[in-house]
């Protein structure tokens, strides 16, 4: 896909996904000093580590997403978002301030904060996902993207529901099948919204931004759907308690989402600029986890005492691949909407080459912080000392991510000043 298919005239306000960007790195650091505050990388379901994951989730992740897909609605599938700013704010600060407040209840076992993050978090997903169900059904498109964002949103939708149900139930002490629900929790926020997305985007800004082949069409065509699927006999199978089924249906999302990893490496391989790219490299680091991710937990079926690498899957398909790929796209997506904007703005004169707006040495250095915070949390399950390391490595990750989008926000607002004050 080139630039040319883009429906750039229907771009939001840089506004709108801005406030989301800038804002979504300081869950990074967030997430590190809660770690700080006795987290440990064996064992996820502490409360600790619950609420340094949820900071990563939502706060990080969840809001970059949110941002991103504002962005993409429109200009890839070419339908926007009905009230596009209202739906950004009514999305943004109910996201925000529930994860703040879910994270200070698992904390501090408020049940008062936990109930208060539920009702925040579900009216702002709720919010976004009604408009995202408008937006994807009145689009003329049918391209793979559309397919992929509307199995994601169903996917949230249903991981959103089971968010809300836990909470409460920790709020009130209710009786319920926490594992069981944490679990399908898990795959759909995961498996569903974080990996059909990814694989959805992927579809058009690998060959557009990374200069490779298009996807084979077997690939493009029917992935998403199969991954689908795959969540679908997950999910039936734990709730009919038919653990084959189960087991069945997690199977082939590993193999399929690793057959994804496989696919966009061999691509990257293929592309036709052999000049190395900070962008692509965070893409490769998280495609390569992506498959260490699935093999830590396809071998941990048939060996004794695996909870430890069913641990390490989840720590590496969340800070490895989903991490990575998303550092990789910010860095590609922030100059390339200061770009965009400056343009569409107007400005004719000064501005600067995307790759002149967030510096590449920038990149790197955040792409080697990455790579050793990475190694430190896999060393930290048998290492203390890593553990510290690894502490370090996420909250310095956040401040350097941060810094990076505000430069590219101060390069547009500096020239779009100076631009004004030109006018005569």
């Amino acid at each position: 896909m080139s630039t040319a298919q883009l429906s750039t005239e229907q771009a939001p306000p840089i506004s709108v996904p801005f406030r989301f960007f800038a804002l979504a790195p300081l869950f990074l650091t967030l997430a590190a000093l809660i770690l700080a505050n006795g987290g440990d990388f064996n064992d996820i379901h502490t409360p600790v580590m619950l609420a340094a994951l949820h900071g990563i989730t939502l706060g990080f992740m969840a809001l970059v997403m949110l941002g991103a897909i504002q962005q993409i609605l429109p200009v890839v599938i070419g339908s926007t978002m009905p009230a596009t700013r209202l739906v950004a704010w009514f999305s943004f600060l109910p996201v925000t301030l529930g994860t703040l407040s879910l994270c200070g209840g698992l904390l501090l076992g408020e049940p008062r904060f936990l109930n208060l993050a539920a009702w925040l978090l579900g009216a702002g997903f709720l919010t976004f996902i009604v408009a995202a169900m408008i937006s994807l059904q009145r689009a003329a498109a049918r391209n793979t993207t559309r397919t992929a964002l509307f199995l994601s949103v169903l996917a949230l939708t249903g991981a959103m529901a089971l968010g809300m149900l836990l909470a409460h139930g920790h709020a009130s002490g209710e009786t319920l099948d926490y594992g069981g629900l944490a679990a399908l929790h898990m795959g759909l926020g995961l498996g569903g919204w974080v990996m059909l997305l990814i694989a959805g985007v992927s579809f058009q800004v690998v060959p557009m931004f990374q200069l490779t082949p298009n996807y084979p069409q077997w690939m493009s065509a029917g992935l998403t759907q199969a991954i689908f699927a795959a969540l679908l006999l997950y999910v039936s199978g734990y709730l009919l308690k038919a653990w084959p089924l189960a087991r069945i249906g997690e199977g082939l999302f590993w193999l399929l989402s690793g057959s994804f990893a496989v696919v966009t490496l061999r691509l990257q391989h293929k592309r036709r600029r052999r000049v190395a790219d900070a962008t692509l490299s965070f893409f490769r680091l998280g495609m390569a986890s992506l498959l260490c991710a699935a093999a830590f937990r396809l071998t941990s079926w048939w060996v004794a005492d695996s909870e430890w690498l069913t641990t390490l899957a989840v720590l590496t398909f969340v800070l490895g691949f989903a991490l990575s790929v998303i550092h990789g796209m910010l860095y590609k997506i922030v100059p390339f909407l200061v770009w965009f904007h400056l343009f569409r703005g107007g400005v004719t004169k000064g501005v600067p080459n995307m790759k002149e707006i967030i510096p590449e040495s920038w990149m790197w250095r955040h792409w080697w912080l990455h790579l050793c915070t990475l190694l430190a949390v896999g060393l930290a399950m048998f290492w203390n000392t890593a553990f510290w390391l690894a502490i370090f490595g996420l909250a310095a990750q956040g401040l350097l991510l941060g810094a990076g989008i505000y430069t590219g926000i101060t390069v547009y607002r500096r020239i779009l000043a100076r631009q004004e004050v030109a006018a005569p």
